[in-house]
Protein backbone atom coordinates (compact mmCIF):
# COMPACT_ATOMS: atom_id res chain seq x y z
CA UNK A 1 0.00 0.00 0.00
CA UNK A 2 1.45 3.35 -0.92
CA UNK A 3 1.53 6.16 1.02
CA UNK A 4 -1.22 8.14 -1.99
CA UNK A 5 -3.98 5.16 -1.32
CA UNK A 6 -3.22 5.60 2.75
CA UNK A 7 -4.33 9.12 2.06
CA UNK A 8 -6.78 8.70 0.29
CA UNK A 9 -8.47 6.06 2.71
CA UNK A 10 -7.69 8.57 5.77
CA UNK A 11 -9.08 11.51 3.59
CA UNK A 12 -12.60 8.92 2.79
CA UNK A 13 -13.25 8.03 6.62
CA UNK A 14 -12.16 11.21 8.07
CA UNK A 15 -16.19 12.57 7.31
CA UNK A 16 -17.35 9.26 9.28
CA UNK A 17 -15.04 9.57 12.10
CA UNK A 18 -16.04 13.36 12.28
CA UNK A 19 -19.65 12.65 12.04
CA UNK A 20 -19.38 9.78 14.73
CA UNK A 21 -17.29 12.01 17.12
CA UNK A 22 -19.75 14.81 16.39
CA UNK A 23 -22.92 12.46 16.69
CA UNK A 24 -21.31 11.03 20.27
CA UNK A 25 -20.87 14.25 21.78
CA UNK A 26 -24.38 15.57 21.02
CA UNK A 27 -26.00 12.36 22.31
CA UNK A 28 -23.55 12.34 25.13
CA UNK A 29 -25.17 16.38 25.86
CA UNK A 30 -28.71 15.12 25.51
CA UNK A 31 -28.12 12.27 27.82
CA UNK A 32 -26.86 14.51 30.44
CA UNK A 33 -29.84 17.17 29.73
CA UNK A 34 -32.02 14.85 30.40
CA UNK A 35 -30.84 13.31 33.29
CA UNK A 36 -30.67 16.63 34.97
CA UNK A 37 -34.13 17.24 33.72
CA UNK A 38 -35.61 13.95 35.59
CA UNK A 39 -34.05 14.58 38.79
CA UNK A 40 -35.52 18.32 38.65
CA UNK A 41 -38.75 16.43 37.75
CA UNK A 42 -37.71 14.51 40.94
CA UNK A 43 -37.52 17.32 43.07
CA UNK A 44 -40.71 19.11 41.76
CA UNK A 45 -42.65 16.49 43.22
CA UNK A 46 -41.02 15.57 46.66
CA UNK A 47 -41.37 19.50 46.65
CA UNK A 48 -45.63 19.21 45.80
CA UNK A 49 -46.14 15.46 47.35
CA UNK A 50 -43.75 14.56 49.68
CA UNK A 51 -42.96 18.10 51.98
CA UNK A 52 -46.31 18.43 52.45
CA UNK A 53 -47.03 15.12 54.08
CA UNK A 54 -43.52 15.62 56.04
CA UNK A 55 -44.71 18.79 57.02
CA UNK A 56 -48.80 16.99 58.80
CA UNK A 57 -46.41 14.49 60.46
CA UNK A 58 -44.24 17.24 62.25
CA UNK A 59 -47.24 18.96 63.15
CA UNK A 60 -49.32 15.59 64.38
CA UNK A 61 -45.90 14.37 66.66
CA UNK A 62 -46.25 18.35 67.47
CA UNK A 63 -49.30 18.03 68.99
CA UNK A 64 -48.74 14.96 70.58
CA UNK A 65 -45.74 16.07 72.61
CA UNK A 66 -48.20 18.74 73.97
CA UNK A 67 -50.86 16.26 74.52
CA UNK A 68 -48.67 14.12 76.35
CA UNK A 69 -47.09 16.82 78.58
CA UNK A 70 -47.90 15.75 82.36
CA UNK A 71 -49.63 19.07 83.23
CA UNK A 72 -51.79 19.16 79.82
CA UNK A 73 -52.47 15.54 80.12
CA UNK A 74 -53.91 15.72 83.91
CA UNK A 75 -55.92 18.89 83.13
CA UNK A 76 -57.64 16.85 80.47
CA UNK A 77 -58.48 13.89 81.90
CA UNK A 78 -60.43 14.31 85.47
CA UNK A 79 -58.93 12.55 88.24
CA UNK A 80 -60.89 9.45 88.84
CA UNK A 81 -61.41 6.96 92.48
CA UNK A 82 -57.29 5.70 93.40
CA UNK A 83 -54.25 6.72 92.20
CA UNK A 84 -52.94 3.57 90.63
CA UNK A 85 -56.54 3.52 88.59
CA UNK A 86 -55.62 7.42 87.67
CA UNK A 87 -51.69 6.23 86.76
CA UNK A 88 -52.89 3.75 84.44
CA UNK A 89 -55.89 5.82 82.43
CA UNK A 90 -53.00 8.73 82.46
CA UNK A 91 -50.61 6.09 80.83
CA UNK A 92 -52.65 4.33 78.75
CA UNK A 93 -53.67 7.62 77.28
CA UNK A 94 -50.20 8.14 76.33
CA UNK A 95 -49.98 4.66 74.68
CA UNK A 96 -52.96 5.17 72.78
CA UNK A 97 -52.13 8.56 71.13
CA UNK A 98 -48.22 6.90 70.87
CA UNK A 99 -50.67 4.35 68.60
CA UNK A 100 -52.48 6.52 66.15
CA UNK A 101 -48.94 8.59 65.12
CA UNK A 102 -47.32 5.29 64.73
CA UNK A 103 -47.30 5.55 61.10
CA UNK A 104 -45.85 9.21 60.90
CA UNK A 105 -42.29 7.57 61.63
CA UNK A 106 -41.93 7.59 57.95
CA UNK A 107 -41.55 11.13 57.60
CA UNK A 108 -39.97 12.21 60.33
CA UNK A 109 -36.05 12.21 61.11
CA UNK A 110 -34.64 9.23 62.96
CA UNK A 111 -33.07 10.75 65.27
CA UNK A 112 -36.12 13.42 66.20
CA UNK A 113 -38.35 9.86 66.08
CA UNK A 114 -36.08 8.61 68.57
CA UNK A 115 -36.06 11.92 70.83
CA UNK A 116 -39.94 11.60 70.80
CA UNK A 117 -39.87 8.07 71.74
CA UNK A 118 -37.60 8.54 74.61
CA UNK A 119 -40.17 11.69 75.52
CA UNK A 120 -43.25 9.79 75.52
CA UNK A 121 -41.10 6.75 77.67
CA UNK A 122 -39.74 9.70 80.16
CA UNK A 123 -43.33 11.08 80.61
CA UNK A 124 -44.82 7.36 81.35
CA UNK A 125 -42.34 6.78 83.63
CA UNK A 126 -42.69 10.47 85.57
CA UNK A 127 -46.17 9.38 85.73
CA UNK A 128 -45.19 6.00 87.25
CA UNK A 129 -42.65 7.85 90.23
CA UNK A 130 -45.39 10.01 90.76
CA UNK A 131 -47.94 7.52 91.65
CA UNK A 132 -44.91 5.66 93.73
CA UNK A 133 -44.10 8.70 96.04
CA UNK A 134 -47.66 9.21 96.82
CA UNK A 135 -47.93 5.29 97.58
CA UNK A 136 -50.59 3.08 97.58
CA UNK A 137 -53.52 4.92 99.65
CA UNK A 138 -53.58 8.39 97.78
CA UNK A 139 -56.42 9.39 95.92
CA UNK A 140 -56.74 9.93 91.52
CA UNK A 141 -57.14 13.87 92.51
CA UNK A 142 -54.10 13.72 95.03
CA UNK A 143 -51.94 12.45 92.10
CA UNK A 144 -53.21 15.23 89.61
CA UNK A 145 -51.98 17.64 91.99
CA UNK A 146 -48.67 15.94 92.87
CA UNK A 147 -47.81 15.37 89.13
CA UNK A 148 -49.20 19.54 88.14
CA UNK A 149 -46.56 20.34 91.26
CA UNK A 150 -44.14 18.44 89.84
CA UNK A 151 -44.07 19.22 86.61
CA UNK A 152 -44.32 22.97 87.30
CA UNK A 153 -40.78 22.65 88.78
CA UNK A 154 -39.26 19.97 86.46
CA UNK A 155 -38.95 20.32 82.72
CA UNK A 156 -41.38 18.39 80.99
CA UNK A 157 -39.92 15.46 78.92
CA UNK A 158 -41.43 16.22 75.74
CA UNK A 159 -40.34 19.48 75.57
CA UNK A 160 -36.39 19.16 74.14
CA UNK A 161 -38.17 16.68 71.33
CA UNK A 162 -40.19 19.62 70.37
CA UNK A 163 -37.30 21.95 70.39
CA UNK A 164 -35.82 19.26 67.91
CA UNK A 165 -39.12 19.12 65.65
CA UNK A 166 -38.85 22.87 65.59
CA UNK A 167 -35.31 22.53 64.21
CA UNK A 168 -35.91 19.83 62.09
CA UNK A 169 -38.93 21.75 60.09
CA UNK A 170 -37.13 25.02 59.95
CA UNK A 171 -33.67 23.82 58.79
CA UNK A 172 -34.39 20.43 56.56
CA UNK A 173 -37.90 20.62 55.29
Amino acid sequence: MDSNTMWTMVMALLPGILVAVIAYGLIDKFLKSETIRREIEVRKINTSQIIPQRLAAYERMALFLERIKPTGLTRRISPQSTAKNYEAILIQTIQGEWEHNLSQQIYVNPDSWKLIYSAKNATQNFIRQCAADLGEDASAADLQEYIIKRSISENAPSNDALLKIQVDIQGNL
